[in-house]
Parts: structure tokens; C-alpha cells; sequence
């Protein structure tokens, strides 16, 4: 690899990294001013909290305090959700196929949290059912369950949830009283639990997603700890709070919130956010539908419920999206024959090398071509040092006779960027990446290489690269000091690009770093075979 090819190589990580860190990242939402409507509202609220919902079903629901906290539970094949008569609330979300490294369930809510308490809006203020205790009924054959205030026949409040054939816990709220609602509340503030060991990454990986005004927003947790989100929105079709493989997401079907929030909760140190549907408008009856997704950013299962849903994952650049779904699927494809993923990147490398091997061979060939007649690029740069027009049309001949191209390395590498941007964002995002196992202390294909063993060795195999692809040295005494310099600098890069490269790799997930260290062992051994054709060739 010459000197061009590792600083274009170079650069273009740089440009990756800057790119993705700044560029790529949609800015997040402004925060709310501090007259806004949601602001008085968190006052009011505050000062609401001690008063009693304000329809005679409160009496009857009090009937039930004796009787102490119930829990309910509702399951499918994917997960079971547990429910709390106390608020009507979520209090657990377990995953059936998605275990914690000690083998219990993962649970999407943090312990002792609820999620989906309910405030109503009732003459200006918020009036909290998150403490009251429901009376409840399970719905037969409905795979549904109903918390209630007031008498059976005839609810005032009533809070319905059903679970769907895969993440969607549906909820509908009804509210039927003397005093006219103007809106109701979904409280989301515990946010979702952690669901992995390592969490170094959690300040750019866990993020609240927002879809409304026709916009879809990302913000990192980095960015919310240092300002908090809240403003009012004329549409709205989605918020979410996402950790790396999971997130907890509240579609409105009824197209009614109004205002949300979005902050870190203080317990977890996880995003979290509350909703409201305030209208200026009131009535005795209101209604809502809401879809509570509580499952993994799994782009096919997000995308099945719509309205964008899909984007709640990271699937690298939008305009590269379709290439890092083929990669994906062809990932888990072989996966679906081979069971360790770590084999599975080491054939991808193995194909992909294959379907390149014609542009490598040719680029390889000319940058060979190049080390070749570089006694001769030597000789035109000091005959016409102090001409640089004719210089530059004389080693143009020169390259055109050849077949040498000073640019050789460059192309093979400019086709892979795509290609390696797209298996960051696949390796590093995708659920089936999850706990993926290789060999021996590499037990998380989707996590760094916790003992830097794979990067040392990605560093050896590009030095051995530069060393082969280094042109042959001049005679010092017949070079001029920019041709010296040159060289010098040549040295330099053989050394110090391979040490760059492993500080950029080491904080990178060990099933890239597999991929581009198994795909410079390939190059090397290419090379060598190459070089020796060369030779061969050369010497008839």
C-alpha cells in the first residue's frame, strides 16, 4: 500500500468519523421556551398534585385500596407484559427470545418503574390517576385486560390494553364525565431499562426519536443531558426512547398529542418523556388509541406498524441504506447456515475479495507497474525540476507507455468506503449482532475487541502491506531535497499510517475489525502472488 493509498485511506475514516459525528445527525429539536404552553402546564401540574379527580368515581375506586396492589399479565409468543391495577400502568416487559448474559429475560422497564400513567385535563389542570387504585376485569378470548373507575356497567375512566402478535401492546383510553376533558397525558418518564453490560457507547447510542410535523428527529442522550427537549407540535405520529438494541416507542393512531417532553431520567440515567393531547377545546367524552411498541429496533418489525417506524434504527447513511440492507440480509443469510457470525464476516470477507479480486488485480498491477519505473519518474523530476509543466507532461507520457497510474490504489479503496461504512452501521447496530460469539475472549462481535488483539493484528498485516508496495530506494547522492523529503516522508507513513489506524480501529466493533483484518491478510497474500507473477514476468 503506497503512500497515496494510506492517506486517502486515512482521510476518508476521518471524513467518516466527522461525518458521522456532525454531519449525518440530524440536529435536534430547540428546546422549549420557558413561556410555552407545556411549561405552564408542569406548573399547574405541580400545584394540581394534591387535588382528587373531581367525578364521584373516586369514591368507588377507593372501595378497592383495601385490597392492595394486583398485578396482571398478558403474553404472545415474543413477550410478556405485566400491569399494575394501581394507575392502570405498565410495570414490566419481558422478552422471551432476548436474555440478559445471565440468562434471565430482558425486561424493557426498569425495576420498580412504570410506564403509560395517566393524567386528565379537567378546568385547567393536570388531575393524576397514576396513584389511584383501578378496579380491573380481564376481556375473554380477547388476549385483553381493562382497568376501570366507577361502576362496570357504566365506566367513567377506563383504560383498555390488548397485545398484538408481536411488540405492540395496544391501549385505549376512554373518559366519560360531568366535567368536560380537554385532553389526557401518557406518562413515559422511567424510560427504558439498560439492556446490555457495556454501556461506554450509551451517550451517542441511546437517543429519543420523534416523528411529527412531518419530521423525524434524533437526539442523542449526550445532547438531552444538555438540554432537555419540550414543545408543541401540530401533528404527531411517533415519539421513542431507544437504547442500542431495544426501544419503547408510543404511536398515536388517534393523531391527538399535542406536546411532548424529552429529558434523562435521574434514576437511570436513560431517556425518557411524557406526552399530552391538551386541546383548547374540551368535551364529556374523549377518546384515544395509542400502539405502545415495546420490543428491538428490528428495521422489518418496525417498518410492519408504519408511519416510519423503521427509522427508529440506525442503518448508516439514508442515501447508503439500501446497500447496508444487503449486507444485512446476506449476513443473515450464511447465518442461517452457519451458526457463528464470526465465520460468517471471515466468508463475507472471502466473497467479497472475490467479487473485487478483478479491480484489485488490475489497481495492484498498475501500482506495481508504478514501483517499476520509478527510476525513471526520479529522473524526469530532476531533469525538469525547475519546469513543472514539462515535468508533469513527461511523466504523463511516461505513464501512458506503461500502463502505470500514480492514483493505482486509490479506486479499489474509494469502492470499499460504501461498502465499509455500510458494515459499520450493520455490525454495530444490528439486533442479530447482539452477543454474537467468535472464538475465545471475543464473545460480542458487536463490541471492541475487549483485549485488542484483533487490531494489533490488523496493524502487523498493513505494515507487511506498506513494506511490500514500498518502491525500491533510490541513490540518496542522485536525489534532489524534494525527492529526499519525499522518501523520508514515505518512511515515516509505512510506520505511522498502521498506528493511526489502530487507535481508529481499537474503539470499533470487533466484527469490522475482523472483516478489514481478514480482508488485509487476503490482500497481502494476493500481493505476494502477484509481485511473483511480476517478477517472472519480468525477468523473460
Amino acid at each position: 500500500m503506497d503512500k497515496r493509498t494510506l492517506t486517502a485511506l486515512l482521510l476518508m475514516l476521518i471524513l467518516f468519523l466527522v461525518f458521522q459525528q456532525f454531519i449525518w445527525k440530524k440536529p435536534p429539536a430547540a428546546a422549549a421556551p420557558q413561556s410555552s404552553q407545556l411549561a405552564d402546564t408542569i406548573a399547574a401540574t405541580q400545584k394540581a398534585d394534591s387535588l382528587e379527580i373531581a367525578v364521584p368515581v373516586v369514591l368507588d375506586s377507593l372501595l378497592a385500596i383495601g385490597a392492595g396492589e394486583k398485578t396482571l399479565t398478558l403474553s404472545n409468543d415474543l413477550m410478556t407484559v405485566s400491569f399494575s391495577n394501581i394507575g392502570g400502568a405498565v410495570t414490566a416487559v419481558h422478552m422471551k427470545k432476548f436474555f440478559y448474559q445471565n440468562s434471565q429475560e430482558v425486561n424493557l422497564i426498569p425495576e420498580n418503574g412504570r410506564l403509560a400513567g395517566t393524567k386528565i385535563f379537567q378546568s385547567g389542570v393536570q388531575k393524576d390517576l397514576g396513584k389511584i387504585p383501578f378496579l380491573y376485569r380481564e376481556v375473554p378470548d380477547s388476549n385483553a385486560v381493562e382497568f376501570y373507575l366507577g361502576d362496570a356497567a357504566n365506566p367513567l375512566i377506563v383504560k383498555r390494553y390488548r397485545i398484538d402478535g408481536k411488540y405492540g401492546i395496544l391501549l385505549d383510553v376512554l373518559v366519560q364525565s360531568h366535567d368536560p376533558v380537554s385532553g389526557i397525558a401518557l406518562d413515559f418518564s422511567d424510560g427504558i431499562a439498560d439492556s446490555e453490560k457495556n454501556t461506554k457507547s450509551k451517550p451517542q447510542e441511546y437517543k429519543f426519536c420523534l416523528n411529527a410535523n412531518n419530521e423525524i428527529k434524533k437526539t442523542s442522550l449526550a445532547k438531552l443531558k444538555k438540554a432537555p427537549l419540550g414543545e408543541s407540535v401540530s401533528s404527531f405520529s411517533w415519539a421513542a426512547t431507544r437504547s442500542k438494541y431495544f426501544n419503547i416507542s408510543v404511536l398515536d393512531n388517534s393523531n391527538l398529542i399535542r406536546n411532548y417532553e424529552a429529558f434523562v431520567n435521574t434514576r437511570t440515567g436513560n431517556p425518557a418523556m411524557r406526552l399530552d393531547s391538551r386541546q383548547r377545546d374540551s368535551s364529556n367524552t374523549w377518546e384515544q388509541s395509542f400502539v405502545i411498541y415495546a420490543g428491538p429496533n428490528d428495521f422489518e418489525i418496525l417498518l410492519s406498524y408504519g408511519k416510519q417506524m423503521e427509522d427508529i434504527t440506525e442503518r448508516g447513511i439514508s442515501w447508503l441504506r439500501w446497500l447496508s440492507s444487503i449486507i444485512a440480509w446476506f449476513l443473515k443469510f450464511l447465518h442461517s447456515y452457519i451458526p457463528n457470525y464470526g465465520i460468517v464476516i471471515v466468508i463475507f470477507s472471502i466473497v467479497l475479495k472475490i467479487v473485487l479480486h478483478p479491480l484489485t488485480h488490475k489497481s495492484m498491477d498498475a501500482n506495481l507497474k508504478m514501483q517499476h519505473i520509478q527510476p525513471q519518474v526520479q529522473a524526469i523530476q530532476s531533469q525538469y525540476k525547475s519546469d513543472p509543466r514539462v515535468m508533469q507532461v513527461e511523466l504523463s507520457k511516461l505513464y501512458k507507455e506503461t500502463g502505470a497510474s500514480p492514483f493505482s490504489g486509490c479506486l479499489p479503496l474509494l469502492l470499499q468506503m460504501p461498502i465499509f461504512f455500510s458494515l459499520y452501521s450493520v455490525l454495530r447496530n444490528t439486533l442479530d449482532m447482539r452477543n454474537a460469539h467468535f472464538v475465545g475472549w471475543l464473545k460480542d462481535l458487536s463490541e471492541p475487541d475487549p483485549y485488542l488483539v484483533l487490531p494489533i493484528i490488523m496493524g502487523i498485516f498493513m505494515i507487511l502491506q506498506s513494506l511490500m508496495m514500498k518502491p525500491p530506494a533510490g541513490n540518496i547522492a542522485q536525489m534532489d531535497d524534494k525527492q529526499k523529503a519525499a522518501q523520508q516522508s514515505q518512511k515515516m507513513m509505512t510506520w505511522l499510517m498502521p498506528i493511526m489506524m489502530f487507535f481508529i480501529f481499537k474503539g470499533m466493533p470487533a466484527g469490522l475489525v475482523l472483516y478489514w483484518t481478514v480482508f488485509n491478510i487476503l490482500t497481502v497474500i494476493q500481493q505476494y502472488y502477484l509481485q511473483k507473477h511480476f517478477k517472472q514476468k519480468d525477468s523473460k
